[in-house]
């Protein structure tokens, strides 16, 4: 039977499923409305994730998953891995959530469904929701008046559920988590990504570190420093700040120390997570750490970072906006990796000033309620310069 495209139809009593995913953190923390959504919708569903090596720890505990395959790091290699999946009856429906990634149409026709959302080898289709899967332009304000109708909104968590038909609550999400050790900091930061655009200039970590010892008597050991292991050798932007970050401050070093699930029980206790647009962030609001985000943008959401599309719709989530206006990575789609410019304006101009109101009031939130008590989901807050 030919490859079609989803419009919701019918799937075998049984159905088996697979979504594609990408090697990423951020991207594995996206998807959980869309994992659980299809649990709600299928009965008896079968349900295979292709994940990565950095989630593994948090797909082994997904609930909603009966099988994980850790195999985005090996790209097209990994047809042949894939294929085994057939060994077990046809696959009814496959979901490309990585159709940004080159070898992902290669590994759906290893998997040879009935049924496609997102890139494949074939046409997109006409119903304006295979439209929506195609569209390379998630992040342009304009996206939710071009669907008007078929979505409420531009965040990718609901993105990907409506594109797979699927109808649940967009903004909950939840994530397996270990007791972390007794002694852990009160705030945790996390301030490396992989794309140079997003990092928040060293001086300003500085800056507002002073202020929160000043001011909140947090000294630089009562701070953690949170993200993936250190690579041997430091070349990266984010690793070459981190490395220096730890050279002026005795900040507590926790990279790599703590299991996926263990960070986000970490998270789940402390008081305060200030991080930039990365992986960690989507973890603290998941866990629902009051959390300062700094994503580079102004207050029409506009800068280094696709904020409108990525930001987590959380009352726990504050989000700062820089006083500068730049549209460049925005006109690139956020295909290049570092500033456009010579000057870093979006993140230069994020100040540790007009940040720290918002800090104040994660801060201050955390310590009249419960920290990392998950609220009722809601806009996030902020977006003030």
């Amino acid at each position: 039977m030919s490859l079609q495209r989803f419009e919701n139809q019918p799937l075998s009593p049984r159905p088996r499923i697979v979504v594609l995913g990408a090697a990423k953190l951020g991207n594995y923390v996206v998807l959980q409305p869309l994992l659980r959504g299809l649990h709600e919708k299928y009965d008896g569903l079968e349900l295979t994730y292709v994940g990565s090596r950095r989630t593994a720890e948090l797909e082994q505990r997904n609930p909603w998953l009966h099988a994980c395959l850790p195999l985005a790091e090996r790209g097209a290699a990994a047809q042949d891995a894939l294929r085994q999946c057939l060994a077990d009856g046809p696959i009814d429906l496959v979901i490309n959530a990585d159709g940004h990634a080159p070898h992902t149409p290669g590994w759906v026709e290893a998997l040879a469904p009935r049924y496609v959302v997102g890139a494949a080898a074939i046409p997109a289709g006409h119903h304006p929701l295979q439209h929506l899967a195609a569209d390379p332009h998630w992040a342009r304000p304009d996206l939710e008046r071009r669907y008007a109708g078929w979505i409420t909104g531009n965040s990718i968590r609901e993105l990907h559920c409506r594109v797979a038909w699927v109808d649940t609550d967009f903004e909950r999400v939840e994530l397996p988590m270990e007791a972390p050790p007794p002694d852990l900091p009160a705030v945790l930061i996390a301030v490396n990504g992989e794309r140079p655009a997003k990092l928040w200039p060293l001086s300003h970590w500085l800056s507002l570190l002073a202020l929160m010892e000043q001011e909140l008597g947090l000294s630089p050991q009562q701070i953690g420093l949170i993200g993936g292991p250190p690579p041997r050798q430091i070349s990266r932007p984010g690793d070459l700040l981190e490395q220096a970050l730890l050279a002026a401050l005795p900040l507590r070093d926790l990279r790599g120390h703590l299991s996926l699930p263990r960070l986000v029980g970490a998270l789940a206790r402390s008081r305060l997570c200030i991080a930039v647009d990365a992986g960690p962030l989507h973890l603290a609001a998941a866990a629902g750490c009051p959390t300062v985000a700094l994503f580079g943008t102004d207050p029409e959401g506009i800068g280094a970072s696709p904020q409108g599309l990525w930001a987590p719709r959380s009352p726990t989530v504050w989000i700062p906006s820089s006083v500068s206006r730049c549209t460049l990575c925005h006109d690139e789609h956020y295909r290049n990796a570092s500033c456009l410019r010579s000057e870093h304006l979006c993140m230069a101009d994020l100040t540790p000033t007009a940040v720290w109101p918002l800090l104040e009031e994660a801060w201050s939130s955390s310590r009249n309620g419960t920290p990392g008590a998950a609220e009722a989901n809601g806009p996030s807050r902020g977006e003030k310069s």
